[in-house]
């Protein structure tokens, strides 16, 4: 049973991610290179050296790591503030103080420099002295992945890896945390489910309200034991974090909406069968369309639900279905073809909806696992 939990700071304790890139990208534009938060992405949660040195070098640009140090010291706190990044009643406190009053050991772990690490907590509204250790990128030689950083803590608090709970948002963080032989929470604020399941965190949530859970330390370990704190869903062969909020922007009605209109612009030369279709992505809620094209080599042609999906995974990278409109000139409305729903499959919980609709406006709302009870996933990412 973990009695111990380390954080890391950035993107955990503080949402500071977005203010640690700005000032980043500031400094560059500063030195006549232009660059964005994609640039910077790779490189988070590894120290001051690697978020520097990470997109200069990809870029073949060489700069004055020094100066880039100081120009960050100088100007983050301001910006911090103008973020509003954290505020003095706010998760982070709440948390610290509710896991201190079950008797945990708090540490926090962060890469960054000490300055900013205090910075960084007394933002929170919490205090250097609410830790019982806090350990900066100036107190290790190896950064993350490395697992230097939790040994430390592990080592000052007197505690081994089987009595920590580490709690990371990176995926660097993440293996620093396995790579120390704790338990990893993964919070929802950097990356995706999957990346995280993939970089090996043992419980996935949106935030450390998680932690909260439980009225004394057994519970908490218990609760997360038992997948409650877990709010990943399995969309096919990948975990998605799904945002009901998000999903309730973007009514069904506003999908086939978008679905008949997109179904206008089908090339369908051969069959003169057009259709369109309207997917929801289960973490966002963004709605992404598409048309069949077909094509002289039938082959070649390329159905609407597939291209919905594509252009969806294309702009999200790993996506999850929530609900799939497809509106065809069919009456009663067509399903997906086969292959459509192998495609699908990959990235479709069971009980996504798959709602047809006729030009007829004739209805048909099915779960996805109606139209294909037994996908095919391949067998190391069967869950």
């Amino acid at each position: 049973m973990a009695d111990t939990v380390l954080f890391d700071m950035d993107g955990v304790l503080i949402d500071s991610e977005d203010v640690s890139v700005q000032v980043g990208i500031d400094y560059f534009r500063s030195k006549g290179l232009s660059l964005s938060r994609s640039d910077f992405e790779p490189f988070l949660g590894a120290g001051e050296r690697v978020f520097f040195c990470g997109p200069a070098e990809a870029r073949g640009f060489s700069f004055d790591l020094e100066e880039a140090s100081r120009y960050f010291r100088l100007h983050y706190a301001g910006l911090l503030e103008k973020y509003s990044a954290g505020r003095p009643d706010g998760l982070a406190l709440r948390t610290v103080r509710k896991l201190r009053s079950l008797g945990f050991r708090l540490a926090v772990c962060s890469s960054a420099p000490r300055w900013k690490v205090l910075v960084n907590i007394r933002h929170t509204g919490l205090q250097p002295e609410d830790f019982d250790t806090v350990i900066s990128g100036d107190d290790i030689s190896a950064n993350k992945p490395d697992g230097q950083i939790y040994l430390t803590a592990m080592q000052r608090l007197g505690r081994k890896g089987s009595d920590c709970l580490v709690v990371e948002d990176s995926i660097n963080g993440v293996k620093a945390g396995k790579n120390a032989g704790a338990l990893c929470l993964g919070v929802m604020t950097t990356c995706s489910p999957s990346e995280l399941a993939a970089a090996g965190a043992d419980f996935i949530a949106s935030d450390i309200s998680v932690l909260m859970r439980g009225e004394t330390m057994k519970e908490v370990n218990e609760n997360l034991a038992q997948g409650l704190g877990d709010d990943r869903k399995l969309y096919g062969a990948n975990y998605v974090l799904k945002n009901e909020n998000l999903i309730e922007r973007n009514s069904i009605e506003l999908m086939i909406s978008l679905a008949a209109q997109v179904r206008e612009k089908a090339y369908a030369p051969y069959s003169h069968f057009k259709v369109g279709a309207c997917l929801r992505s289960a973490a966002t809620g963004r709605l992404y369309t598409g048309c069949n094209v077909e094509n002289s080599s039938y082959g070649a042609t390329l159905c609407a639900e597939r291209n919905a999906l594509f252009h969806a995974v294309a702009s999200e990278g790993i996506i999850g279905v929530d609900a799939l409109v497809v509106y065809s000139d069919d009456d009663p409305p067509a399903p997906p073809c086969a292959l459509c729903l192998q495609a699908l499959a990959e990235f479709t919980a069971a009980d996504s909806l798959v709602i047809l609709v006729s030009k007829k406006g004739e209805r048909r709302q099915y779960r996805f696992d109606q139209l294909l009870p037994n996908p095919f996933i391949f067998p190391s990412e069967r869950k």
